[in-house]
């Protein structure tokens, strides 16, 4: 018994280590509330053979949305226990053809087929993800950010109701 509190101890502090690293790297796990999901999905215009990324996908939900519309999906999660949780659903969904979640820092990622980019980002990592994206992305790409705006993208949409923007590259 002693053995299993020792390794629940060490788990939940293992979690809230990766939950502090996302943090530090601008990407802390805020689960989306309903509305927000709902616009960012709106605004993505996802057709069906489109690829999607969600960078710092936390428990995959903007890519089980993504996949029922016909997607391809990749989620882009630093933290290991969100990106099993993850797993685990994705394995029991029948979109799991559509749908992969990678332990990886968004930042060193390789977006260069993306057709659709779903952020979440704090306001200080903004401008450098926009950066990365204008390097990495080819244009037409659809980025959709939830709540934070980047300086110099071209926005193409907003929901007001949820504080969602759309850019494109």
């Amino acid at each position: 018994m002693t053995i299993f509190f020792l390794l629940l101890n060490i788990s939940f502090a293992l979690f809230i280590l990766f939950l502090t690293l996302a943090f530090v790297t601008g990407a802390p796990f805020v689960r989306s509330n309903k509305k927000a999901t709902d616009a960012m999905i709106r605004l993505a215009r996802i057709k069906p053979g489109m690829k999607v990324y969600d960078l710092g996908s936390g428990d995959a939900t903007l890519l089980f949305r993504a996949a029922t519309l016909g997607a391809t999906a990749v989620g882009l999660e630093i933290n290991p226990f969100l990106v099993l949780w993850s797993q685990l659903k994705i394995l029991l969904s029948p979109y799991r053809r559509k749908l992969t979640v990678r332990w990886q820092n968004f930042w060193r990622a390789d977006l260069r087929d993306a057709d659709v980019v779903f952020v979440y980002l704090l306001p200080w990592r903004m401008q450098a993800l926009e950066k990365r994206l204008k390097s990495q992305c080819k244009p037409g790409t659809r980025i959709i950010s939830n709540s934070f705006i980047f300086p110099t993208l071209k926005r193409i949409g907003y929901d007001p109701a949820s504080h969602t923007f759309a850019f494109q590259i």
